[in-house]
């Protein structure tokens, strides 16, 4: 019975790495088509969030069926409570990729801001490599490599004041709805860098078992 339990809670581990891999190309993908003007990828994104939300539910559905079922403890307590609040980070995730897809539009081509469209690139790569290292300090339980991303995220944040600033340089040579719009889509890439953040403290709590981590 207990053998059972641990594989299904491996199959868990595991598909929290595999969501974070659609969530992650999801991203990179926005990306792209926000800097590209490119509708196709954008509209692949926007269509491919069913699928990170699909299994999200199938993961949390899951896990909570483990803990009412099987009432674990210690390490096997921590690791279910870290997969659902790791799921968690990860579909809102998702839901930021989904929402800069669709700022791109045939109205709102940034490719010509030349500064803002590079800063957009950016800000875009430095919050999928923070997600993808949490996915590697997740998948190793590596509690050194989640320590850094603290760090790491102070640097999405000083990207996203530098966008904030060239928007106002370039407040003449673009319209308002576009710098609102490029505004938003800095604080959406923010927000998935804090996400990221708090996955590492989800390894944190299970390595640890300090449950400040929970945050």
């Amino acid at each position: 019975m207990r053998e059972t339990f641990h594989r299904e809670l491996e199959r868990l581990d595991q598909d929290v790495v595999r969501m974070g891999a659609l969530v992650e190309a999801a991203i990179e993908n926005a990306t792209l088509a926000l800097a590209e003007n490119d509708l196709e990828l954008a509209r692949k994104v926007m269509d491919g969030d069913d699928a990170i939300d699909d299994l999200f539910l199938d993961i949390e559905k899951r896990a909570l069926a483990m803990l009412a079922q099987q009432q674990p403890v210690a390490g096997d307590l921590r690791l279910i409570v870290a997969i659902l609040r790791c799921v968690n980070d990860l579909e809102r995730s998702g839901d930021l990729a989904f929402n800069i897809a669709s700022v791109v539009r045939k109205d709102l081509e940034i490719i010509t801001l030349k500064p803002v469209s590079a800063l957009v690139y950016e800000l875009g790569h430095a919050s999928r490599r923070l997600l993808s290292k949490s996915l590697d300090a997740w998948a190793d339980k590596d509690i050194a490599l989640a320590e850094e991303m603290d760090q790491l995220d102070d640097e999405i944040d000083d990207l996203y004041a530098r966008l904030f600033k060239e928007l106002f340089a370039l407040s003449r040579e673009t319209t308002f709805e576009v710098a609102m719009n490029l505004v938003l889509v800095g604080r959406y890439f923010e927000r998935i860098a804090d996400h990221a953040v708090n996955m590492a403290e989800r390894i944190r709590y299970f390595v640890t078992g300090n449950e400040e981590h929970l945050g």
